[in-house]
């Protein structure tokens, strides 16, 4: 069954002629347009997300056949969530304002950068236009991006494919701060320490359900005390994971890499061709190791988690010193032991990752995992948590990954 478009009062046809203007430059009529949800429910905690089907002709009145031949464009349009109170705190969180710096001078400046060094790279959506209603971005799927199931997660080849991705855009974030440290100035704080912010309630939500299943499942009993003692900080030492540090090389984070946030294109054959980010409504200015243990905790599949990460710290590592030296950076080149160091300084937000984020990405029905049912305190969201948390692959998440991060480390655990 196709998911709801909420309901959109703004949206008219001489509002998509406003935004085609801005983008082709041209007069614009607007014949119809359709509208549809952009992604499937449980998928999207900080904004609506709705794909609008454009049909057009150029050159307003003129009546030339050529300025008057019938196209269409696919949009996808970003706005607030229906549900008035958890729009309420993406705006306390500014999530519209973070991701309209990144998608508007941030990426420009990036892809000014790699263009004065012949390279073409695209890392983002291509932005089109933005009001106080919607952030407007070109639709992927028209030129073949697509998300996997997202329940497997990633193997081998989809992560050295975002990895690589990953460090060229860092490295190319780090160059500019260097160059304009005002262009990054709006993104140096994560808005996560905000106190009103609602994700703390869902990690404490999410985290005390983790408890009972070590409780339940006598594998996991030993971690009982470990995420007992990880619940009663857990938002001041997650705090601590935004923190950028003078000593440390810092930047741009993506701030929610995940599979969800990943979009692919593939070959004749099914091979992975490229990736690209989306949803840059979390990105701050800080280490790398957080999108690095972002990415590989929540969307690593399980074989290889249980072989490590190893692999893919090294290969960040290179290419993020090979990107360095492309963009003649005149800093020193991290090395793989200060990239493991900014690894092992996240280790706390590995744990966030695994009890919070995991359990919503692997369910079989993703539509129960919205912000309703993760938030709230009624029967029935209590009800679906607990199911939620029980899933089996989740369980076996707990079972690979809790051995490697709970160890001893002075916050009194055992």
């Amino acid at each position: 069954m196709a998911e709801p478009v909420p309901e959109l009062t703004w949206i008219s046809t001489d509002y998509f002629v406003r935004v085609l203007e801005a983008y082709l430059h041209a007069d614009v009529t607007v014949q119809r347009y359709e509208l549809a949800a952009g992604c499937a429910g449980g998928q999207n905690f900080m904004s609506a997300i709705v794909r609008a089907t454009v049909h057009y002709t150029l050159g307003g009145g003129r009546t030339a056949p050529e300025a008057t031949r019938p196209d269409s464009v696919s949009l996808i349009l970003k706005t607030k969530l229906p549900n008035a109170e958890l729009a309420q705190g993406a705006d306390m969180l500014n999530v519209f304002g973070i991701e309209k710096c990144v998608y508007g001078p941030v990426l420009k400046a990036v892809r000014e950068l790699l263009t004065s060094f012949g390279d073409c790279t695209q890392f983002a959506p291509r932005f089109i236009y933005e009001d106080e209603h919607a952030l407007v971005l070109e639709d992927l799927a028209v030129k073949g991006y697509r998300q996997p199931d997202r329940r497997a997660r990633l193997d081998l080849a989809h992560l050295r494919v975002i990895v690589v991705k990953l460090a060229k855009f860092h490295a190319a974030t780090a160059v500019l701060e260097g160059k304009n440290r005002e262009l990054f100035r709006p993104l140096v704080n994560s808005m996560f320490t905000s106190e009103d912010n609602p994700i703390h309630l869902f990690y404490a939500n999410a985290i005390q359900h983790c408890i009972e299943q070590t409780e339940r499942v006598s594998e996991l009993g030993q971690y009982t005390s470990f995420l007992r003692s990880f619940l009663q900080s857990a938002i001041e030492r997650e705090s601590k994971s935004y923190q950028r540090s003078a000593a440390g090389f810092n930047v741009l984070n993506h701030g929610d890499l995940w599979q969800n946030n990943l979009l692919w294109k593939y070959d004749a054959d099914g091979a992975v061709e490229d990736v690209i980010m989306v949803d840059f409504q979390e990105s701050f200015f800080g280490s790398p190791g957080f999108d690095l243990t972002h990415l590989l905790h929540s969307s690593a599949n399980s074989a290889i988690q249980r072989a490590g990460f190893d692999e893919f710290v090294r290969l960040y590592t290179d290419e993020l010193r090979e990107a360095f030296q492309q963009f003649k950076y005149d800093g020193p080149l991290p090395d793989l032991a200060c990239v493991q160091a900014e690894m092992s300084a996240k280790r706390d937000h590995a744990l966030i990752v695994t009890t919070c984020i995991v359990p919503p990405l692997i369910l079989e029905d993703t539509a129960l995992a919205t912000p309703e049912n993760m938030l709230g305190d009624d029967e029935e969201a209590v009800r679906t948590r607990q199911a939620i948390f029980s899933n089996p692959a989740f369980i076996e998440v707990l079972e690979i990954l809790l051995p490697r991060l709970a160890v001893a480390d002075g916050s009194g655990s055992g």
